[in-house]
């Protein structure tokens, strides 16, 4: 088995962007196993998983790498070409990278809606414990630095990526994605130019206002109501909202009041408040996604 592999087709990388697909890869590094067996660690039916191994096979993801005659039925044993993949920069540059831009939006897709289905079933049968964690942060690093970070925390997680079956044991999900802030250098220069105009003297009938983003970042429910929003506009401020789960306006807040107080708005989970603020909304999602 290969240490890294280099994705270089669109129908690879189709092939590969979906969680249970990745679960199989997964198992299948730690041993080869066939269909069956497979199956039995998935808790699913043969044929769904052959369907599954078969179309990894096709764009050489996985491939046989031995066959066993058991009661005359022949065992076809299955594993990855590599240990870690990745995808070649050749293909994001091509005329495909449009596709694989949306065959990456699907993936997150799948992967927020497992991180928030964990959530719901936390809140319904909540435990001591949550086995489930989300954090964000802001690192200053060159490349050959992030390569090092990256090896060292594969090397902290590799005795956890198999089983144990030790008391307390769970099966986890993880994804690490880092990726360069291409806003950050605009949204720095917007503050210095914001920081300026306020040192300015104000020319007749002219006021100058400088409003300070504040961040939020919020994991479970949001609520804002129109005197939370009212205090940051008085205060020269405005709000850089991050919520995964649920975020709440209440009724009495409005579009306006949204628009003075809100500068960017990211929300992974259920938006709570009237088409007028939603609209709004919107155009901050796009705000901070540029």
């Amino acid at each position: 088995m290969q240490e890294h592999y280099e994705i270089e087709t669109l129908e690879q990388l189709r092939a590969i962007a979906d969680m249970l697909r990745l679960r199989i890869v997964d198992l299948l590094y730690e041993r080869p196993m066939t269909v069956t067996q497979l199956a039995e660690r998935l808790g699913m039916a043969p044929a769904k998983v052959h369907y599954h191994v078969r179309e990894l096979e096709k764009v050489g993801l996985l491939r046989l790498v031995e066959t066993r005659e058991k009661g005359g039925i022949l065992e076809k044993y299955y594993q990855p070409v590599a240990r870690s993949f990745e995808v070649a920069k050749e293909l994001l540059q091509s005329s495909a990278g449009d596709e694989v831009i949306q065959t990456a939006r699907g993936w997150f897709q799948q992967f927020q809606d497992g991180f928030l289905r964990s959530i719901q079933a936390y809140a319904q049968h909540p435990t001591e414990k949550p086995m489930y964690s989300f954090g964000l942060t802001r690192l200053y690093m060159t490349h050959e630095e992030l390569e090092k970070l990256l090896h060292t925390m594969a090397e902290l997680a590799r005795p956890y990526e198999m089983r144990r079956d030790i008391e307390g044991e769970q099966e986890l999900v993880g994804s690490l994605i880092v990726y360069p802030d291409s806003a950050a250098v605009d949204v720095e220069e917007n503050e210095k130019r914001a920081e300026a105009a306020s040192t300015m003297t104000p020319q007749a009938g002219q006021t100058v206002v400088h409003a300070t983003p504040r961040r939020e970042w919020i994991v479970g429910t949001a609520t804002y109501s129109a005197a939370d929003l009212e205090r940051v506009v008085a205060d020269g401020k405005r709000l850089r909202i991050y919520v995964v789960g649920i975020c709440r306006f209440t009724p009495e807040v409005s579009a306006e009041l949204v628009e003075q107080a809100v500068e960017q708005f990211q929300l992974i989970g259920k938006l709570d408040a009237s088409a007028e603020i939603n609209a709004v909304l919107q155009k901050k999602c796009s705000l901070a996604a540029e």
